[in-house]
């Protein structure tokens, strides 16, 4: 039920804005443009987020991300196909509190993809510090979900000066019981090739656990503008498991030294919650936290909830 309040409070939001520009014109888009609308949606997000989108040119690449809040740094890091929007409805609990900064790393979102082509998770790791070291941020709280959670373990523990405390969401990079999504990445499938509504609803219910409403055209609109990087994604899977490095994390857990918070869905259907087993062998004096009756995005189904974690978590690493 509170799933449920929270998507019908970002809908109303959501159509509050649309009222502004006159029902007419919201049905014309709806029909001829709803890649329109679906920004609406997002910048509807950003705003309950207290974000705003800005760029900086790093290394010839222009960066695109979120910012808000003022006071100490805080930087949310997406994982493979999500970007800087996954992370809004949490802003919307830190920025009051935080300086919230939220990065589309090349190859995701609004940024242009690698100019090398090159997407291990070494190399991502160096390109978020270039990043950091770009905006001044010498000291920070860092936050990785998913293949993020990868890049910010690896981060973490190749320069361990400038996090000041770690959090992993549903995190890529350890050991964890097979299941169907490892499967069909075993099997060489690209699970992120959504380009019919059909297979996005599918891989929406893979996700999530209640996944948000949208109207079908949003849902194809959505389909289509993550269809020209689907097949990137995929490569990138792909190439992890040919070089042997999509469980690079476990390297690294040992030279963590920023106090650490685990947060894990208990449904999530992608990254088992039994990856937990594993960073309590290397990583014992991390905190773990299980969310019930969620999937694989606990900043999307559960945002105060997880935020309340992350607060709680930043006031002790001060």
């Amino acid at each position: 039920m509170r799933t449920a309040t929270r998507w019908l409070r970002r809908t109303l939001i959501l159509l509050a804005l649309l009222l502004l520009l006159g029902g007419a014109t919201v049905l014309v888009l709806y029909r001829t443009a709803p890649e329109r609308l679906l920004d609406a949606n997002f910048a509807a997000e950003r705003w309950w987020g207290g974000l705003g989108t800005r760029s900086i040119d790093i290394d010839g690449s222009r960066w695109r991300y979120n910012e808000g809040g003022r006071g100490e740094p805080v930087l949310l890091v997406h994982g493979m196909a999500g970007s800087k929007e996954n992370w809004s409805l949490l802003a919307h609990y830190l920025t009051g509190h935080y300086r919230v900064i939220v990065p589309d790393q090349l190859g995701f979102g609004a940024s242009p993809n690698a100019p090398d082509g090159n997407y291990r998770v070494t190399v991502q790791a160096k390109r978020l510090k270039a990043f950091t070291d770009a905006l001044g941020l010498q000291r920070l709280h860092l936050v990785g979900h998913s293949m993020g959670g990868h890049i910010a373990g690896v981060f973490a523990g190749r320069y361990p000066e400038r996090v000041q405390s770690l959090t992993l969401m549903d995190s890529a990079g350890v050991h964890f019981k097979p299941n169907a999504f490892s499967e069909r990445i075993e099997r060489g499938e690209n699970p992120f090739a959504t380009e019919t509504t059909e297979k996005f609803d599918a891989f929406m219910a893979m996700i999530f656990v209640h996944p948000p409403f949208a109207p079908e055209r949003l849902r194809m609109a959505y389909a289509a503008r993550n269809a020209p990087r689907a097949r990137l994604w995929g490569l990138i899977l792909k190439r992890q498991i040919a070089a042997k490095w999509r469980f690079y994390l476990e390297d690294h857990l040992d030279k963590i030294q920023a106090p650490s918070l685990l947060v894990w869905c208990d449904q999530d259907r992608l990254l088992d919650v039994s990856s937990v087993a594993a960073f309590r062998t290397e990583l014992p004096g991390a905190r773990v936290e299980i969310l019930n009756g969620c999937g694989h995005m606990p900043m999307m189904e559960r945002p105060r909830e997880t935020a309340a974690l992350l607060s709680q978590h930043f006031e002790k690493a001060r």
